[in-house]
């Protein structure tokens, strides 16, 4: 008989705490500085998108100068993280939204939210997905949320927490009442740490990893074979 999602979910965090470390949340740091950020990260890697943000924050030091920049030489300036056209555009969509809104270059109203108003403020505006929201308040705010990112929707389908063809957004509205309250951030952390270096896209270590039993991925008894064959040859 399958286990109820919410124990299924204890039982892979407690597994993933017990290899890889209970990971704590390390305090307060700036929402908008969190949401340029993660913006930026969008179709790039993390190296890549620090530069870029670094690059931007190096020639206009402000947000108010970020928002007033020339359009064109803000794309020239986090040109290396891709897309630069595009998430100029949005950085300064978003600026202007949020100045607007708050009459100020400022999140800090969302300290005085709950999740859910937080959630719909941030996702209000377009370009701004649940994963992004997500990530702003967990990060940020260190709200018991669980942001669902390309890690964390491929492991969540590989050991049946939900369907393989539901949405990242779906998943995290699915999984977000099992979470194991108060260790939102320690999942999230554990399962993107799980999905870099064990449950990789392609070609995931499924010989001698700890969640194998709690996995129902078709894939995995086939890349053991493969794993014993070529060992084998």
């Amino acid at each position: 008989m399958t286990k109820p999602l919410t124990k299924r979910l204890h039982t892979a965090l407690n597994l993933l705490e017990t290899h890889q470390g209970v990971k704590t949340w390390p305090g307060p740091s700036d929402p908008l500085d969190s949401l340029m950020l993660t913006i930026l990260s969008q179709n790039t890697n993390d190296n890549l998108r620090d530069q870029a943000y670094a690059e931007m924050r190096r020639c206009w030091p402000s947000w108010n100068k970020v928002l007033n920049a020339d359009s064109s030489e803000l794309a020239e300036a986090i040109r290396i993280g891709g897309l630069s056209q595009q998430k100029a555009v949005r950085i300064k969509e978003v600026l202007c939204w949020i100045k607007e809104r708050f009459g100020k270059l400022s999140l800090g109203a969302l300290k005085d939210m709950s999740d859910d108003e937080a959630i719909e403020l941030l996702t209000s505006r377009k370009g701004v997905g649940i994963k992004t929201a997500g990530v702003v308040l967990m990060f940020t705010l260190g709200r018991d949320l669980c942001p669902v990112d390309t890690h964390v929707h491929r492991i969540a389908g590989r050991l049946g927490w939900v369907p393989a063809v539901y949405s990242a957004e779906k998943v995290f509205w699915e999984l977000r009442p099992h979470v194991p309250k108060g260790r939102a951030y320690s999942l999230h952390m554990n399962l993107l740490q799980f999905g870099r270096t064990v449950c990789h896209a392609r070609n995931p270590r499924c010989g001698g990893c700890f969640l194998y039993d709690e996995c129902v991925w078709e894939g995995k008894e086939t890349r053991i074979l493969e794993r014993t064959v070529n060992r084998k040859l």
